[in-house]
């Protein structure tokens, strides 16, 4: 019981790190193998925090001790380089300081480059950095042996990445399961939310009912989009097992399938609150029963998947372990899914042909109105047993896999992709992603079209001109020619050819070609992180090179000013609102690990037995902060700030500088470090969160116009099937806005840690995400229904109408999309979609209503579809007016008729604001 106890509270990873800890200051009080660091051993404890903490599992440990090992390397080589160049000249001349001042902005670009633009090298950047800082402003200007130096550093850096291995493959997992377990949740997730939706689903839900799946939907969501975000980690990292983790990426985008398909057809809508007993008179209870069996079949069926999933990927170890329940448990649910599948369609069919032989409803509907929720409900279900037998294939091969597959390490492969992908427990700061290069440009930068109009002007003017010289040539012709007409037409000839050397088509392309890179280059998010990273460092070191007998040298030398550059490049960050965040809690960690470090002096003065004591005592907290809480810079830099007070107390005793002052020395460093940081990222090149949320939300809303755009022409162009092209484009758009989301979420973590007088207004931003999320999912909910409507009746028959429909989304995403991006108010009537889809349901159902009585086979399961297909664009419409009210809310009205005229007044009685007033089409923006 105890054991459980423990086990449960002290993680593997929180032990290996104070057990590196207590190594680590072990090594560092053992004189005779701390000469070999030099004055600067104490370094190990810091690069042992910042670099090579220990992480979740072996793998990861091995990966990072390699990755960043080498960018020591790089750092201690070139920076060796540098020092022996300039002790080439003479000594405390301008070149032997100008050389590795310039050697060190040079890495310090580069680092930043690497650490922005690829996120695996992000620590591998910054011990370059940091021990490139130490090397190159440490001694210059005094005469010092250079190879000695160099490897004091490489000692120190060798000895933390070796205690923190040892460490970790004496604790940790060989291989970790934070995949697995989070693809279990998930199902677990969609399993719970299954059931809700299946408690007595055809009466109208409480209030409670509702509520809860909301919440649900929203996990879901979170869970789902987290899911592909580790899977992008995990498919890169070292990992020990028999199967490799690809084979449940098709896995993945089945289950954000079912989670769309929970969003689109199974949430309760607003204003069904009329269902009565008279549904279930009117509805089949065979068909009632088959739907609830199919539900059920398709919980048990994601119950046996996360069950064989675990057994797979969960217990990697060399005795191979039997999966024959699990596989047997699958291939049950397989054949009893599809046996429910084909009776639920069977019964749906059957009740359509019932419903549609009755009198129509007074709304003109073939299907009563109060039966359209439960047919989008059928349809729903209906789907998500066809994506859950593919599940259920995927389980089976994956089962198929682990039992022909012996034990192995899966490496990665070493491309700029896996450069890309940040490591898996690799903590970001600000507990969000990497955020990525925007891709708005400079509203300076020419659109393709104006690019290809400019070409076209070129070309006129070239053949005008040169029909311009041939008249003029051949008007020189009939002349007799002289001395005098060669001169005058010399001028001409020459003004022309300068033109035509620039217009040149060769030469043309060579401009566009100069064009992309330079406005490339000026908007690389990249590129400005490294100028900003090079620029701090710069100015910082600048005393480090100055003559050594100036003030400012002898002031870095005697206030070790190395920390401050290291607090400078530590928490700059590529946005401003994680620097904030950042800076703020590091100078929070820096007070703490001073007053301790000065608390501990006192206690324990150079006694070595009790300075290991209580920097390993310290350690258990800091350990706590950085693996369970949410603020793990505090607890970083707290654990950093102590070694250089009292380790470096205890391995310099002549220092001639008491603890007071080397605590407030130490202490003021790390936070004018933290301060430039904040400066530059607020001044130079400033990437607020705000900003770069708009323009994030106005190029989402763009690909989904593309997206609606995309599903319209599959329908207008080819009225008979989705042709395989466009289902290609569909994905792929469905995909990059789903990525344009993730972003979206991430600034929004990051932009409430931005310092700003004015408050911003996060709930609607929020709000604005959530909604276009939902537009994501009805889309995809019309992709799927529109594979099954009856095409002739509902798309060929009523072109007009669906052309107005389509026209309206559109220009309303237009406009929510353009708001956003030049911050401008909304037009105060835009064409209402919410009539154009009451025209087009009205003319559907008499088209419908036609085809019936001409051909009775029309009365099939595709009814049930086409009311569906109706249901979600009503959702749709009510998504989209509640995003073009957000925008009014954030961006204003340009009103211009605020008053209703007279005659005209007794026709607003009952209008509400925001609804289409009778007959005119319009929808207003005016305020609520």
């Amino acid at each position: 019981m105890l054991y459980e106890v423990v086990k449960e509270c002290i993680s593997r990873r929180a032990l290996a790190r104070v057990v590196s800890t207590f190594l680590c200051v072990l090594f560092v009080t053992i004189h005779p193998f701390s000469q070999l660091g030099g004055s600067s051993a104490f370094l190990v404890l810091s690069l042992k925090e910042l670099v090579f903490s220990v992480q979740e599992d072996l793998a990861q440990q091995l990966e990072i001790t390699i990755i960043n090992i080498t960018g020591a390397l790089v750092g201690i080589g070139i920076s060796t380089f540098a020092r022996y160049l300039a002790a080439i000249p003479q000594e405390g001349s301008v070149t032997s300081r100008l050389i590795p001042a310039v050697f060190l902005v040079t890495i310090s670009f580069f680092a930043g480059w690497a650490k922005s633009r690829l996120p695996r090298l992000h620590l591998s950047a910054r011990i370059s950095c940091f021990v490139s800082i130490w090397l190159l402003t440490d001694k210059m200007g005094i005469n010092s042996p250079v190879l000695s130096d160099s490897s004091g550093f490489l000692w120190i850096t060798l000895t933390a990445a070796s205690v923190c291995l040892f460490s970790s493959v004496l604790i940790l997992h060989w291989s970790s399961t934070h995949l697995i377990e989070e693809v279990a949740s998930t199902l677990r997730s969609i399993h719970r939310c299954l059931s809700v939706c299946m408690d007595d689903p055809f009466t109208y839900p409480s209030s409670q009912k509702i509520a809860d799946l909301k919440d649900l939907h929203v996990e879901l969501l979170h869970r789902s989009v987290m899911l592909n975000e580790m899977y992008c980690q995990a498919a890169f990292e070292l990992r020990m097992g028999r199967v490799s983790v690809k084979s449940l990426k098709p896995l993945l985008g089945m289950v954000e399938h079912l989670r769309r398909e929970l969003s689109w057809g199974m949430l309760p809508r607003r204003g069904q609150n009329n269902w009565s007993k008279e549904l279930h008179c009117a509805s089949s209870p065979s068909f009632e029963a088959s739907a609830i069996e199919l539900g059920k079949i398709i919980m048990t069926s994601i119950k046996a998947v996360e069950d064989l999933v675990l057994g797979v990927y969960a217990h990697a170890t060399l005795r191979h372990k039997s999966l024959r329940t699990e596989r047997d448990a699958v291939t049950a649910a397989a054949i009893n899914l599809n046996l429910a599948w084909y009776t639920a369609k069977n019964e749906l069919r059957n009740t359509i042909r019932i419903l549609s032989e009755e009198p129509g409803s007074p709304s003109g509907s073939i299907i009563p109105s109060y039966l359209h929720y439960q047919c989008l409900f059928a349809t729903s279900l209906l789907q998500m047993a066809y994506d859950t037998s593919h599940i259920l294939q995927v389980a089976q091969n994956i089962a198929a896999h682990h039992e022909a597959s012996r034990l192995r390490f899966w490496l990665p492969r070493l491309t700029w992709q896996w450069l890309g992908v940040a490591p898996r427990t690799f903590i970001m700061e600000e507990y969000g992603v990497p955020i990525a290069h925007d891709a708005s440009e400079a509203e300076t930068t020419l659109s393709a079209g104006e690019v290809r109009q400019g070409i076209a002007f070129v070309d006129r003017q070239d053949e005008a001109t040169s029909q311009e010289v041939s008249y003029y040539s051949h008007a020189i012709g009939r002349i007799p020619t002289g001395p005098r007409l060669s001169l005058k037409s010399l001028p001409r000839c020459l003004s022309l050819t300068p033109r035509r050397f620039w217009n040149h088509p060769v030469i043309l392309q060579f401009r566009l070609a100069a064009s992309r890179i330079i406005r490339n280059t000026q908007h690389s998010s990249h590129l400005q992180h490294a100028t900003k990273n090079a620029i701090g460092v710069a100015m910082l070191s600048f005393p480090a090179f100055l003559p050594s007998n100036s003030a400012g040298f002898q002031w870095f030398r005697w206030i070790h000013g190395q920390w401050m550059i290291i607090s400078y490049v530590w928490v700059l960050e590529t946005n401003t609102g994680a620097t904030w965040r950042v800076g703020c809690l590091r100078l929070s960690g820096t007070i703490l690990g001073a007053i301790y470090a000065y608390i501990t002096w006192v206690i324990c003065g150079r006694n070595s037995i009790g300075m290991v004591v209580m920097v390993t005592l310290f350690d258990i907290p800091i350990t706590w902060l950085v693996t369970k809480s949410r603020i793990p810079s505090l607890g970083v830099v707290a654990s950093v700030t102590l070694p250089p007070i009292i380790v470096y107390q205890y391995l310099t005793p002549d220092s001639g500088v008491s603890t007071q002052d080397l605590v407030w020395m130490r202490a003021s460093m790390i936070a004018l470090g933290i301060i430039a940081a904040l400066a530059t990222n607020s001044l130079v090149f400033p990437r607020h969160s705000r900003v770069l949320f708009l323009n994030q939300t106005s190029m989402t809303l763009r690909l989904l116009s593309q997206l609606y755009l995309l599903l319209g022409q599959g329908m207008f162009r080819n009225i008979y099937a989705f042709t395989p092209h466009d289902e290609q484009e569909t994905l792929k758009l469905e995909l990059q806005i789903r990525n344009a989301l993730h972003r979206s979420s991430s600034l929004l973590t990051t932009m409430s840690d931005e310092l700003s007088l004015v408050p911003k207004p996060m709930r609607h931003y929020r709000e604005v995400v959530l909604k276009i999320q939902k537009i994501l999912d009805l889309m995809t909910g019309l992709r799927k229904i529109r594979e099954n409507i009856p095409r002739k009746e509902t798309i060929a028959s009523v072109l007009k109408e669906r052309k107005d429909f389509v026209s309206c989304i559109c220009i309303s995403l237009f406009a929510s999309q353009h708001v956003f991006q030049a911050q401008q108010p909304l037009p105060q009537f835009l064409p209402s979609a919410r009539q154009a889809l009451e025209t087009l349901k009205s003319q559907m159902d008499a088209s419908l209503q036609r085809s019936i009585d001409v051909d009775v086979s029309v009365k099939d399961i595709s009814l049930a579809y086409s009311v569906a297909e109706g249901a979600v664009m009503r959702d749709m419409v009510d998504t989209i007016e509640g995003l073009l009210e957000l925008c009014r809310q954030l961006f204003g009205t340009s009103a211009w008729l605020t008053h209703a005229w007279p005659e005209t007044s007794v026709y607003n009685i009952d209008e509400r604001p925001g609804t289409p007033r009778a007959g005119e089409g319009w929808f207003s923006t005016v305020g609520r």
